[in-house]
């Protein structure tokens, strides 16, 4: 499980072209791109305290699955543009298969007893991220369980820093995932029947959030290999956890 937090403050542009600097001076380079983040919500949702005066609440516990993203980056030296005298390093930068945790509660709702419960998976602004999904009646406060594939915007930033100042030059690698946009679980509620559609979505509905605008999840700093005084990076792209580019062209240099 990794962690995660909420961040205000604005991204970067998709595409940043790495400056040409001493390299012997220590310095970070930023790089970031939007791109389309694949993910698992794999959930349940409880009914908390029937009965209470404004009503029940329903709450969401469950995990966010990541695809895994690494950043493929190419070193040269600076004199050399022959591809057979690059190097090309991956650094993980989330492992397949990481999730963090999805937990919140709606607002008080006066739901009938065992209705039926659909569900869709809404950004933050309300557009589909996938179709809508019957979960059924609820039977003796079971929780009832999902699980959906979604794609939702995202920005991936990598922070590369070059320090030359030693013997041995050192690069490392860190950033974030931020989510620009956030993740809502639509609850829609019937009268008890078995009919689902627009009837269904007119008797009771409520969002509950599962991950929030801005959301961001920090990449720890790495070491990158190689280290060789005499190369420099050209270029680097970002990979999901099957090895496939986010997008089709790589962030250069030059």
């Amino acid at each position: 499980m990794i962690s995660t937090h909420v961040m205000s403050q604005s991204i970067a542009p998709a595409f940043r072209r790495i400056p040409h600097r001493d390299p012997d001076v220590n310095r970070t380079v930023r790089i970031a791109a939007n791109v389309s983040m694949p993910l698992q919500v794999q959930a349940s949702i409880r009914e908390a305290g029937p009965g209470a005066p404004l009503g029940a609440k329903l709450t969401l516990e469950g995990a966010i699955v990541l695809p895994g993203v690494s950043a493929m980056l190419t070193f040269a030296k600076k004199d050399d543009n022959r591809d057979n005298g690059s190097l090309a390093s991956e650094a993980i930068l989330i492992p397949p298969g990481e999730w963090f945790v999805a937990a919140s509660s709606s607002p008080p709702l006066r739901i009938t007893r065992n209705s039926p419960l659909q569900i869709q998976i809404r950004d933050s602004s309300g557009a589909p991220l996938a179709e809508a999904c019957n979960l059924g009646r609820q039977e003796d406060g079971e929780p009832r369980e999902f699980g959906l594939s979604v794609r939702v915007p995202a920005t991936l930033v990598a922070e590369i820093t070059t320090d030359g100042r030693y013997s041995t030059r050192c690069t490392t690698i860190g950033g974030k995932l931020v989510f620009g946009r956030g993740i809502l679980i639509r609850c829609m509620f019937g009268e008890g029947g078995e009919t689902w559609g627009s009837h269904l979505c007119g008797v009771g509905k409520v969002d509950i959030v599962a991950v929030e605008v801005g959301q961001t999840i920090l990449f720890p700093d790495q070491l990158v290999e190689p280290s060789a005084r005499e190369v420099s990076l050209q270029r680097m792209l970002f990979r999901d956890g099957q090895g496939y580019p986010f997008s089709s062209n790589g962030l250069y240099s030059a």
